[in-house]
């Protein structure tokens, strides 16, 4: 019975390590606490408040504004939509082609009444090349 017991608590151990990412958007076993929404620059384009200024060797490569709808415009690219289909990366596509953004990190925070930003992401795609860009929040 002991042994019985044992094997039981092993086998749910192990089926909790799997499916701990309930609820998240990672792979199996990554637990994911990445809330895009917090780049977000208005619920839709029609609503934007602010956009990203995105850069690499500090020169502006694009501006870029996500929505809530899942929905952005991209300087470069132009409208597109997007999905968000694992932990820290978003799939994207517009009229000329497709493409994903990963490793999204940064961060954005309110001080003295003013709003601050930054967000950095490695873009992966055939259609319109790799790129890496670090952005920095601009508020209309």
């Amino acid at each position: 019975m002991r042994n019985i017991i044992s094997s039981l608590f092993v086998v749910a151990l192990f089926l909790i390590l799997v499916t701990g990412n309930i609820g998240g958007c990672g792979d199996v076993g990554q637990k994911c606490n990445f809330d895009l929404n917090i780049f977000y620059n208005g619920s839709s384009i029609g609503e934007q408040t602010s956009e990203w200024d995105c850069k690499r060797g500090g020169e502006t490569v694009f501006t870029m504004g996500l929505f809530g709808d899942f929905t952005g415009v991209r300087s470069d690219l132009g409208d597109f939509i997007f999905n968000q289909d694992q932990c820290e990366i978003i799939d994207f596509e517009t009229l000329a082609g497709t493409g994903m953004l990963k490793n999204i990190e940064g961060n954005v925070f309110s001080q003295g009444g003013d709003t601050f930003g930054n967000l950095a992401f490695d873009q992966v795609s055939d259609d319109f090349g790799d790129i890496s860009v670090v952005c920095n929040l601009v508020e209309f």
